[in-house]
């Protein structure tokens, strides 16, 4: 296995480490130990973010590119966005609804893609999917840093105290996230709907002819 591979597989493997620092509380009260849980797991997503544009650079540089590579490298992407998305549910920070729709979109797109692997096309990622992957990463490093700020307030008694044009914190910064959430989704299900138009062939349902 090449030195991309294995940093792709290194991005999966933090996966269960992430989670389990973003959802600490639900195994302790004590808030500063939350609060490190928080840190860590924001330092985690970063870590685990920059393999990803590691391992594609090394692969290329060193022309190294396989076809593992190319079935490990968007899986671990998936893996890791839906970790922290259905994390952030269970904290109650997005709704679930919006999430659903968000994970449709990447299982249809991993549907259409092993069709075309099937019929010997390879589906790349266009711009549009560019744009909603750094669109769900930043969401999510938002969040975190929402998490984190939050908990550091709270832990020095500041939190509830702070007060701007009559709202307090949390509706400001749930106010922040939605956007960023809405931004997110919209692009995410936009750029389906464009891998969806443009392969559209890849779903007809035409028989196989017998051999």
């Amino acid at each position: 296995m090449n030195i991309a591979n294995r940093l792709t597989l290194s991005r999966i493997a933090i996966i269960p480490f992430f989670m389990f620092a973003l959802l600490f509380e639900h195994l302790s009260a004590n808030l500063s130990l939350v609060t490190i849980g928080r840190y860590a797991a924001l330092l985690l997503f970063i870590v685990a973010s920059i393999t990803d544009y590691i391992d594609g650079l090394v692969a290329r540089r060193l022309n190294i590119e396989s076809r593992l590579g190319r079935l490990l490298d968007p899986l671990a992407d998936k893996l890791l966005i839906t970790a922290a998305f259905v994390s952030f549910v269970d904290l109650e920070i997005f709704p679930a609804w919006i999430v659903i729709i968000i994970l449709c979109r990447e299982f249809i797109v991993t549907g259409l893609r092993s069709l075309g692997s099937v019929q010997g096309r390879i589906i790349h990622a266009n711009r549009w999917g560019k744009h909603k992957t750094l669109s769900q990463v930043l969401t999510v490093i938002a969040t975190l840093l929402f998490l984190c700020g939050r908990d550091t307030l709270m832990l020095s008694g500041h939190w509830d105290r702070i007060i701007v044009k009559g709202w307090g914190l949390d509706w400001w910064l749930d106010i922040g996230l939605r956007i960023l959430l809405y931004i997110c989704a919209f692009f995410t299900v936009f750029s389906g709907t464009i891998y969806l138009l443009k392969n559209r062939d890849l779903l007809s349902d035409q028989t196989d002819n017998p051999t």
